[in-house]
Parts: structure tokens; sequence; C-alpha cells
């Protein structure tokens, strides 16, 4: 099953990992990539292109590759001298992901290839330390449009607001009813809906931005790839039962059922005749007309741009037809 939209989280053309576009910030400031010079340093004070990096996950391993805006890779050696200046992907810019045990949402980078992990001292970016300290642990902040399309690995569906919950149920995420809200607060992520409320731990949606409604980021590389939220008892949501209602499972430990992807939001408008000012729908069937006064499902289409011939299409609500 094809995916509805270009995903933080895609395959890379042709190519078998996973990317992430994020800030990585440290004690406030941002992790950032010198335009001149393949220089790396640690005094962004805002996510900007020279704060944007992206996380490739390799599909053998649970490791991720860190590239700046410019292309290159981050790289150390076994003195701990970090640089930016490689255009492929090299055993020296394999890093492991660690989490903090602080529930914060922290990730710590051990380079692969000499165990050190990635931190900073001052303004300097090193790859030196052998331990986790607070120099070597990073927030993670998705560097992408706010509202996305939700997308369960195990489920093949996406989450969308139904009544008083989310559910994993839909092949393509029709209406504002599919839009989920990725809330950024001091480390962790909420996830709201249309609607201004917030997933609570337990399944139901709040008003309030409560600390069950908080979850914390975990990436899994190797053969199934993803991205997991973490809840604040330390369990990972997932599609639960036959409504697939998003939830804190029983696992605090992630697997294929507790990986989602994030998607980029496709345009979806209606189409009024000039005629008779008529709202266009696919409602008597899969032919087209200019016959409804007021607005339902099958009056939105969905606007999807190709690449390659830079033209538009509409699909519709009928049968996922274009």
């Amino acid at each position: 099953m094809s995916t509805n939209g270009n995903a933080n989280g895609h395959s890379h053309g042709g190519a078998e990992f996973l990317q992430w576009k994020v800030g990585l910030i440290n004690d406030t400031k941002y992790l950032t990539a010198e335009t001149f010079g393949y220089k790396v340093n640690a005094s962004g004070s805002g996510l900007k292109k020279k704060q944007t990096w992206i996380l490739e996950q390799d599909t053998k391993q649970e490791a991720v590759y860190i590239k700046s805006h410019l292309g290159f890779y981050i790289s150390t050696d076994k003195y701990g001298k970090v640089t930016c200046e490689v255009e492929e992907r090299e055993a020296t810019g394999r890093f492991f992901v660690e989490y903090a045990k602080d529930g914060s949402g922290r990730w710590a980078f051990k380079n692969c290839e000499h165990g050190n992990y990635l931190g900073r001292k001052g303004e300097d970016v090193q790859c030196f330390a052998k331990s986790v300290g607070d120099t070597e642990l990073w927030i993670v902040q998705l560097a992408i449009h706010p509202q996305v399309n939700l997308r369960s690995v195990i489920r093949k569906r996406y989450a969308v607001l139904c009544d008083d919950e989310i559910q994993c149920k839909e092949n393509v995420p029709w209406g504002e009813g599919g839009l989920i809200i990725l809330h950024f607060h001091e480390g962790r992520y909420a996830l709201k809906t249309c609607d201004n409320r917030f997933l609570h731990r337990d399944g139901s949606l709040v008003n309030e931005l409560e600390d069950d409604a908080k979850f914390t980021l975990e990436i899994r590389s190797g053969p199934f790839c993803g991205l997991a939220f973490k809840d604040s008892k330390g369990y990972y949501l997932t599609a639960v039962g036959s409504t697939a209602t998003m939830k804190g499972g029983k696992n605090k430990t992630f697997g294929k059922d507790e990986l989602f992807t994030i998607e980029d939001r496709h345009p979806q408008v209606t189409l009024t005749s000039t005629n008779n000012k008529k709202l266009v729908s696919v409602k008597q069937g899969i032919d087209l007309s200019a016959n409804q006064a007021e607005f339902c499902e099958e009056s939105t289409f969905q606007m999807e741009y190709d690449k390659p011939s830079q033209k538009w299409s509409f699909r519709t609500t009928a049968a996922d037809k274009y």
C-alpha cells in the first residue's frame, strides 16, 4: 500500500533508509553546520537552515547517520574531533541512539566506530566522552510543519479523529479529522486534534496539556523503521483492538506494532461551479457533477503534485480514484 504524502521518515529515492528532518538542541543551543569550512558548532539560537539536520536510518542495524543541510555527514575520529565534510555514509559517521532515563526525551548519539558520545564543550562540538552527561544529551525537535498525517506501520492506516478517540483506520486521511498537530513542549510532543484536544495516554482526548498527554520520541532503525511515542509511564503508543484506538499499550519496549511514520499533508479542497454555484462531488457515483448545495465528504478533493510533470491531480473519495 502506498503512502498518502511525502513523509518525514520516508524512503529516500531508491535507497533503503528513512529520513527524519530535525533540529538538535543542547542546553538551549542548536547544533549548527556552518556554510564555509565544514565546521560544526553548538551556537544556534533558533531552528533555521543551518540548524536543520537529517537523521538517516540504517535498515541493517539500530543506527543513524547525521546529515547537514549542505549534504555532508558528521563523522569523528578516535580523538573525538568532529567534522562534517564526508559526502558518503561511512562507519565513522554511524551512531547508535540512546535515550535519557529521566523522561526528558533527550537523545545521546554514540559513535559506532569509536564508542564515544557526541557532545559539546561551550560552542565546540566533540565526540570524546565515554559516558553520558548533560552535555551529551540532545533534545530532538522535528523540523517540519506541525500539521501532519500520522500512519501506523503495522496497520498501514492513518490516524483520524473519531468522536472522543484517535483511531488508525483510514486508507486516506480525508477532512480535518485526519489532521494531527504535533505540539512541541519542553522536549516532548503532544498529539493534538483539529478541535484542539490532546491525546491522553489512556486513549481519551483532553482539553488541557497535562503530563499524561506528553510523549517522548524514539526511533527504530533496522528492518522495521519508524517513530515511536513513549508516554509518561514508560509505555508506547499503539493502535489497540478492532477500532485501532491510539493509546498507551502494554509494552515498555517497542516493535513494529508501536511504530508510526509522519507525512506531509496534501491540500484538500472543494470545487465550485461558476455556472450554478454548486459544489462538485462524486456523490452520485464515479461521475463528477456540480449538484451539491452543502459541503459533504464526497465534495472533498485532495490535490497531489507530480514533480516530474509539474502538474496537479485531484484524488476523490470514490475508491481513491482520480
